[in-house]
């Protein structure tokens, strides 16, 4: 026969199931809570798909904070959703190939372009370059860095007039 619980355990548990239904200054039920962690758990999701388009480097978090909410801001949270749940279903790795829905193949494409370029919106020809110093082109190339990291604004013998070597 098991014991009954001493009032100590109890009060242990309810302090800790109030903990978690605590944000900051209110009282959040239950299922806010779950909706909550719902959402932690889909942007770590996310942020894995991003990690992994960019490949073994490490990324900014600006970077990687902006990308995220520019793909929202372009696509709406169906889309985050809809990542996040074939993410959920068929792993991380499955990002890496061939989609074959096209309009999640679109979005993966838009994300890498926007991981490396540092684009706002690569499909935008006029969009600003917000994480241009950032960006993982920089990375790729072993010759250059982000303008303003080495040389300031200016970019030295790249802003003259283009001639064979």
């Amino acid at each position: 026969m098991r014991a009954a619980p001493t009032r100590r355990a109890l009060l242990r548990g309810g302090a800790s199931a109030a903990a978690l239904a605590v944000m900051p200054g209110m009282l959040m039920p239950g299922a806010a809570v779950a909706r909550s962690l719902n959402d932690v758990r889909d942007r770590a999701l996310f942020h894995s798909v991003l990690y992994a388009l960019a490949g073994p480097v490490e990324m900014a978090p600006q970077l990687l904070g902006s990308v995220s909410d520019g793909f929202v801001a372009k696509f709406g949270a169906a889309a985050l959703d809809d990542l996040v749940a074939h993410v959920a279903r068929a792993g991380v790795a499955d990002v890496l190939t061939a989609q074959s829905d096209p309009t999640r193949e679109a979005h993966l494409q838009w994300l890498t372009a926007a991981l490396f370029t540092g684009s706002a919106d690569p499909d935008d020809k006029t969009a600003q370059m917000v994480n241009y110093p950032v960006a993982l082109c920089w990375k790729s190339l072993s010759f250059a860095k982000a303008p303003a990291l080495c040389a300031g604004p200016e970019f030295g013998y790249w802003n003259g007039e283009w001639g064979a070597a």
